[in-house]
């Protein structure tokens, strides 16, 4: 491993440094598999959930636990619900990883103050609010229909979502500064 010579006081870092360049690609590739993997799963787990009631149409449901369990057919409204669920939290989280690949995508050639940036961050932090939400009643529903699935969820849940949507809508609101600042800079002779 190749080091960095002295700097002008003498010292020398102990660890190379990684330049933004080698970030961004990690960032690149981690965003694409994940888009990737997130696609094909929106497609697989919605399929799997139907095929299973397909091919087993006597399945059934256990609600409760114990002495206390009750099992009763499966219902193909809980199993459509499922389907739509899981394509719906999938699709949404890969249409994240995808406008998080295309803020990086202008990263990488040096323009990550692109103004198109500011509306991307602003559908994240909606399709993230979305998602948070859609399980948060998803939670609550299979709560109240379900007798002892799931405790129900308590609002706390949505506090720890909530400030991450509100750092991404603050993050877009500092990425449209950045724009403005830029093209008043490019104006500027």
């Amino acid at each position: 491993m190749r080091f960095p010579k002295t700097t002008s006081l003498g010292i020398r870092p102990s660890l190379p440094r990684l330049n933004l360049v080698s970030i961004s690609s990690v960032a690149s590739t981690a965003c694409t598999v994940a888009f990737w993997v997130l696609t094909v799963g929106a497609v697989l787990v919605p399929a799997a959930v139907i095929g299973r009631k397909l091919l087993s149409p006597d399945a059934m449901l256990i609600a409760g636990e114990g002495e206390n369990a009750i099992q009763f057919p499966l219902p193909w409204a809980y199993v459509l619900l499922v389907a739509v669920a899981a394509f719906a939290y999938l699709a949404t989280s890969a249409l994240i990883f995808r406008l998080l690949l295309r803020i990086v995508a202008t990263l990488r050639v040096g323009d990550p103050f692109h103004p198109l940036n500011v509306r991307r961050l602003h559908q994240i932090g909606a399709a993230f609010a979305s998602v948070t939400i859609g399980v948060w009643i998803g939670q609550f529903l299979v709560a109240r229909f379900v007798r002892g699935a799931m405790a129900p969820p308590s609002l706390f849940d949505l506090i720890t979502p909530s400030f991450a949507v509100v750092i991404i809508v603050v993050i877009a609101e500092v990425f449209r500064e950045g724009a403005r600042l830029r093209r008043e800079s490019e104006l500027t002779i």
